[in-house]
């Protein structure tokens, strides 16, 4: 990789670029605009129908090859203002997915006798901005981020459908990311259907310094096993009103089943669904699993005021003011 040049239609809404002997990705969050929980599968899992939008809140993934075969990860946390973000607990060693991530593609390429093809190592510089444990998906999008990063660095070739496939054995929610902008995501949420989305629309996240896994709000879950004794609901309203460009519309059919078993995870659920009612806001939810919440707005200028006024008055939360990434036309096939 010599030179500087940007990488586009890889990934669509990952910012790409190789600049002498690394490559540098930025890699978006995502918020859940709908989640349904429809039923328990048979591996344990949940088969879901949810319908997530990228948001212009990144982070950022230097990596660059090794003379050595090792991985190695070095995380570094964003500023906000002159003040350092506060500092997740996210472990630098073989139990991140970035690392999981490459190790895997290095076994399954060794599998497939391409092994002399990733004798290198890989070195991983991570500035990190977006909160973990919030339902926001950094660690998904990084674990994207690192799929992209070995096929390219390791010259394996392997097509967008591959990574795909790959990604879905890693974690839920990173094959969106391969494909980024807003899309219906259905299976475990690996099954992607993008959408046409001509319209961003603002965003005020709040992160509170509760933390709690996904897996524990997943053991809160209980669903009526007979479907007809509750009531389903579906994405059709909110889509319509995405591909409309509607921010009203949008901000009226948010709805998250996961938030009313998390919230007795965690008094700051009501405590926020408080303050972001205080607020002008289209409609607000938690976003996926949480612990992070989130309301949608009609401009720029009343999302920077609701991000004030949160600021002013929430102790130890952080405050993101951002918003969706559109997509104004289908990504390109999985297969190229």
């Amino acid at each position: 990789m010599s030179g500087e040049r940007r990488k586009r239609g890889l990934v669509a809404k990952m910012r790409i670029t190789s600049r002498n002997d690394q490559l540098e990705i930025a890699t978006p969050a995502k918020v859940n605009l709908f989640l349904e929980l429809l039923k328990r599968r048979d591996d344990g899992f949940h088969e879901i129908e949810t319908v997530m939008s990228g948001i212009a809140l990144y982070d950022h993934l230097k990596f660059s090859v090794r003379e050595d075969p090792a991985i190695r990860l070095n995380i570094r946390y964003a500023t906000q203002g002159n003040q350092p973000c506060e500092q997740d607990d996210i472990p630098a060693d073989d139990r991140n997915l970035i690392c999981k991530t490459i190790s895997l593609v290095r076994s399954i390429a060794a599998s497939e006798g391409n092994g002399d093809s990733c004798s290198q190592g890989i070195a991983v510089e991570l500035l990190k901005n977006i909160p973990s444990a919030a339902g926001l998906g950094g660690a998904s999008s990084n674990a994207a981020a690192a799929l992209v990063a070995a096929n390219s660095i390791w010259s394996l070739n392997w097509s967008k459908a591959r990574l795909v496939d790959i990604a879905a054995q890693l974690g839920s929610d990173i094959p969106f990311f391969l494909t980024g902008g807003t899309a219906i995501c259905r299976g475990r949420g690996e099954i992607i259907e993008p959408m046409i989305a001509p319209s961003r629309v603002f965003v005020v996240i709040a992160k509170p310094e509760d933390a709690f896994s996904t897996a524990q709000v997943f053991s809160q879950v209980k669903l009526n096993p007979d479907s007809k004794l509750r009531q389903i609901k579906s994405s059709t309203a909110m889509s319509r009103g995405i591909q409309a460009g509607l921010a009203p519309v949008i901000g009226k059919q948010l709805f998250n089943r996961l938030q009313e078993f998390a919230r007795p995870l965690s008094s700051q659920i009501s405590k926020m669904e408080f303050e972001f009612n205080r607020l002008n806001c289209l409609g607000h939810q938690m976003s996926g699993s949480g612990s992070s919440y989130f309301g949608l707005f009609m401009n720029s200028k009343t999302a920077r005021q609701a991000a004030n006024s949160l600021s002013s008055r929430l102790q130890n939360v952080r405050i993101f003011c951002t918003h969706t990434l559109g997509q104004t036309r289908t990504p390109s096939p999985l297969a190229e």
